[in-house]
């Protein structure tokens, strides 16, 4: 369009661009702000549309927002569409005429829109639209249209001036109900010179109003909390518009629902007159403020049972009470007290108190030891004061001095026992027997402890059961009795009435609590909190725990054991102060324990306590265990339980015993040094502290570590072989040399036991002690004199670790002394210098017997002795014998066992 023209001709338009440009942004609405509210001649959009009938848009279904840059289409006040002003040009139809807001980013919600059939073309058109459909405005708010079909409203195409607009097209939007939103931004946005014919004339609207308001109310003081005061009401002419009613008066005695307009009391009415103001205000603002006055007034108390009269003897000694006032104030709200305002004449002798246990009644009392005598006064006017705090009342109480003799009683205190289960109703229990010396005829009456209870006094003292006795769990009764003769009421004296063979209700001895009991956050699960105690005089029954909380949410986060009593935290969950204070942070605990027949309950408060948050261990010990061993050995993991409320903290682990190292984040300990439990001293259990920290915040723990023993040393044989002598007649039990063994382990793996394998001989026929003493366990008459037995010795700790030897039972020659028992080998005695030097000096003698033995065996073993042995004495064994050792030979050879033959006897037929 501008390369048409001339230079001067783009300068023009350009200084116009930039004219309008600026004017467009001064005149912007200030979004968020309702406006001024509108006047009856203000209007918005084109002046004269029936100047702008030039052309029509050509696109059925056509929808446009008007959000010209000067904003002549937009609105500039808050208030009501009171009339549309449009040209039809070419068509007719339907043309839907509307209002759009900005809801932010190029997208608007369809506040309004009024709907318009054309059916004349070519003309100007003024539609008033009527009150119940006007729409209402704010400062903002942009004219646009829709026509389902060809589009209806005309518009011009301006080439000069200021009339440059632009606006926002759409051939999808399509038909819209009010709330419906649209992104305008998405939609094809044009800027031309052009103006459509069409406007809105604004109305202001009605104020609203507050229809039923200025009132006044009026309430007694003992209105109940929550009443309904007063209904506020409020309406707007305007129909499509929205009001809102507030209270603007402050008040910690009435609460406002502006949904409702209900007025209602949060608590006693205060005493007097108070005004609450309420305002309704419309969508542009306008207000209107009215009264409710609410006048509460004061019910005084009223005094039922004075004036009233009593008699008192002169000696009367004891403080008691006279008379039992009933004063009473028919608002529930209100506390009556009551005092003594004047005594005539002057004494102070008598008062007024609330009764012993109650906590509304009063009552005229005597004093203890009062100074009342009959010939100086006879008569005491008491007037009575009783008020409510606001109003007061009063009465008169007398007083009649007399003199009298009290009644005595003969049979109080005492106590009786009765069966419950035979004790029906009228039974007589017991007989009160009293004596008055003034008086023949008097009176019972009296009171019991529990209340209520099952008895009842007649006249002539006798106590009588008033109902069935089997069913009551009271144990027994205080009965407290008094005896009057008209005029001196002696006593109470007390009989005490214990039933026998009754069910005893349990009680809760350590509870209520007078303080809440804290419960940390994060503690562990599982978590004792606390331990129900109760008592219960019944042997033998079993007892059951419940636990009720308040708020319930408490019974997710604590339990208790039904047998035992004890309160816990949950097992299932732990406790988080910032998950349960959305809630409550405090929790009333409920517990009853039941015999299966009645029931005691009390109560304890549990508090949960925010903590800083740090890394805890979940115990304050833990206990690991492993073996003893070589530096860097893995002793365990004690699979530490630290909970961190801050995610993503690092905690890291130290360890204060220097025998120990602990990783810092997988918490392995492992041995620092070798750790041997051989080496006497040394410690099998070691208590060290472990800190846990995560980097700034610590938390501290006991870590006890229980090392035991290794098998790590092998028993070891003091000698490899041992030689030992028995005669065929030695004695069964007999010791006849030592096994010795040694062990480095400490400790029970330090323990050696012994045994022998003796399956080459056919039978166990020796033993081991404990201590190594190798002794006969069965007779040797078996055996022919002059044989080697060969056995083998084993010495095994508790570890299952062992050590073997040979063992060498040589049983000698029958002429032959047998040699001393030795532990040697029988080549060592020739191998040892000293001992050759011992037989040098010693008598040649004694030794040679011993020297010639040696020599035998040292050379040709103990075969040979054998062999001779058996022929020199073959005549005189029996054949039972002879067959006996034949077979033991063979079975020893069979078995491999150290016979050591010589090749001669081998090879001797007469031999085998």
């Amino acid at each position: 369009m501008f390369e048409s023209q001339g230079s001067s001709s783009v300068k023009i338009c350009y200084l116009e661009f930039f004219a309008r440009t600026v004017y467009a942004l001064t005149s912007l609405p200030k979004l968020g702000q309702l406006g001024q509210v509108c006047d009856n001649n203000d209007s918005d959009g084109e002046n004269n549309p029936d100047n702008k009938d030039d052309d029509v848009d050509t696109t059925a279904g056509l929808g446009l927002l008007l959000n010209a840059a000067d904003n002549e289409y937009t609105i500039k006040c808050c208030g009501f569409v009171d009339t549309w002003e449009f040209y039809a040009k070419d068509n007719t139809g339907v043309v839907d005429l509307q209002m759009w807001r900005s809801i932010g980013g190029g997208s608007y919600t369809l506040v309004g829109q009024n709907s318009y059939t054309v059916t004349d073309t070519d003309k100007e058109i003024r539609y008033s639209v009527p009150v119940s459909e006007r729409i209402p405005v704010q400062n903002g708010d942009i004219i646009g249209f829709y026509t389902a079909g060809n589009p209806i409203v005309s518009y011009k195409r301006e080439w000069g001036g200021w009339n440059w607009h632009g606006w926002t097209s759409s051939n999808t939007i399509g038909s819209s109900v009010v709330g419906d939103t649209f992104d305008w931004g998405s939609a094809t946005s044009f800027h031309e010179q052009r103006d459509y014919a069409i406007n809105v004339q604004l109305d202001p609207g009605n104020k609203p109003s507050l229809t039923n308001l200025d009132n006044s109310m009026s309430f007694p003081d003992d209105t109940a909390v929550n009443t309904l005061i007063y209904t506020v009401t409020s309406t707007d002419s305007d129909t499509t518009d929205v009001i809102t009613t507030v209270m603007k008066t402050s008040s910690s005695y009435f609460t406002f629902d502006p949904t409702t307009g209900e007025v209602r009391n949060t608590g006693i009415l205060p005493s007097g007159t108070t005004n609450l103001n309420f305002r309704v205000t419309d969508t542009c603002g306008q207000t209107d403020t009215k009264t409710l006055t609410i006048v509460v007034t004061n019910i005084p108390p009223v005094i039922h049972n004075l004036p009233a009269s009593r008699d008192l003897s002169e000696d009367h000694a004891s403080e008691q009470l006279l008379y039992t006032i009933n004063a009473t104030d028919t608002s529930s709200l209100d506390k009556v007290t009551c005092s003594v305002n004047s005594i005539s004449p002057t004494t102070d002798n008598f008062f007024t108190r609330l009764i012993t246990g109650s906590t509304t009644l009063y009552g005229v009392y005597v004093k203890a030891q009062p100074s009342l005598d009959y010939d100086t006064s006879r008569q005491y006017d008491v007037t009575v004061r009783c008020t409510d705090g606001k109003d007061s009342v009063t009465g008169v109480f007398t007083i009649y001095i007399s003199r009298n003799n009290p009644p005595i009683f003969v049979n109080l205190q005492a106590t009786t026992r009765i069966a419950a289960a035979t004790s029906t109703k009228g039974n007589i229990i017991y007989t009160v027997n009293s004596t008055d010396e003034d008086s023949s005829q008097l009176y019972y009456n009296m009171t019991c402890v529990p209340a209520a209870c099952p008895f009842t006094i007649h006249n002539y003292g006798e106590v009588i059961v008033t109902s069935d006795l089997s069913s009551h769990t009271i144990p027994g009764y205080d009965l407290y009795i008094y005896v009057t003769d008209g005029n001196t009421l002696v006593g109470p004296r007390t009989l005490t009435v214990i039933l026998e063979g009754i069910n005893s209700a349990p009680s809760i001895t350590n509870l209520p609590l007078l303080t809440p009991i804290t419960v940390q956050e994060n503690v562990a699960m599982s978590t004792a909190v606390f331990q129900v105690s109760f008592s219960d005089v019944d042997a033998g029954q079993n007892h059951t725990y419940h636990l009720f909380c308040s708020p319930s949410l408490g019974s997710t986060l604590f339990s208790i054991d039904s047998a035992n009593g004890l309160i816990t935290t949950s097992s299932t969950q732990t406790i988080n102060y910032e998950s349960v204070s959305t809630t409550s942070t405090t929790y009333l605990m409920t517990v009853t324990v039941s015999d299966g027949y009645d029931t005691a309950t009390s109560s304890f408060t549990v508090a949960i306590a925010d903590q800083n948050e740090v890394p805890v261990f979940g115990k304050d010990a833990y206990y690991i265990s492993g073996t003893e061993g070589v530096a860097g050995t893995v002793v365990s993991s004690p699979s530490f339980d630290v909970t961190d409320p801050d995610s993503g903290d690092t905690q890291t682990y130290s360890i204060d015993c220097p025998s120990f190292n602990i990783h810092p984040s997988t918490a392995v300990v492992t041995l620092s040094h070798d750790y041997d439990l051989d080496v006497a001293g040394t410690a099998t259990s070691v208590t060290c502290t472990v800190t846990v920290t995560d980097g700034e915040l610590t938390d501290t723990a006991l870590l006890v570590i229980t090392l035991s023993d290794v098998n790590d040393h092998t028993p070891v044989m003091g000698n490899p072989a041992f030689t030992f002598y028995a005669s065929p007649n030695t004695g069964v039990g007999t010791v006849i040399g030592v096994i010795t063994a040694s062990d480095g382990d400490l400790g029970s793996f330090g323990n050696i036991s012994y045994s022998l394998d003796q399956i080459s001989l056919g039978n166990e026929y020796f033993g081991v002690k404990i201590n190594g003493d190798m002794y006969v366990m069965n007779s040797l008459l078996g055996f022919s004199t002059g044989i080697t037995l060969s056995l083998t010795a084993t010495a095994r700790d508790k570890g299952g670790l062992q050590d073997t030897a040979t063992v060498t039972v040589i049983i000698p020659e029958s002429t032959t002394a047998a040699p001393v028992t030795t532990t040697d080998r029988h080549l060592t005695f020739w191998e040892d210098t000293g001992n050759i030097a011992w037989v040098t000096v010693a008598s040649v003698l004694l030794c040679g017997l011993t020297l010639y033995c040696s020599y035998l065996l040292a050379r040709y073993g103990n075969v040979p002795c054998v062999k001779h042995s058996y022929k020199r004495h073959e005549s005189k064994v029996n054949t039972t014998k002879w067959s006996q050792h034949e077979n033991n030979k063979k079975n020893n050879l069979a078995n491999k066992t150290r016979y050591d033959l010589k090749p001669w006897e081998s090879s001797n037929p007469s031999y085998k």
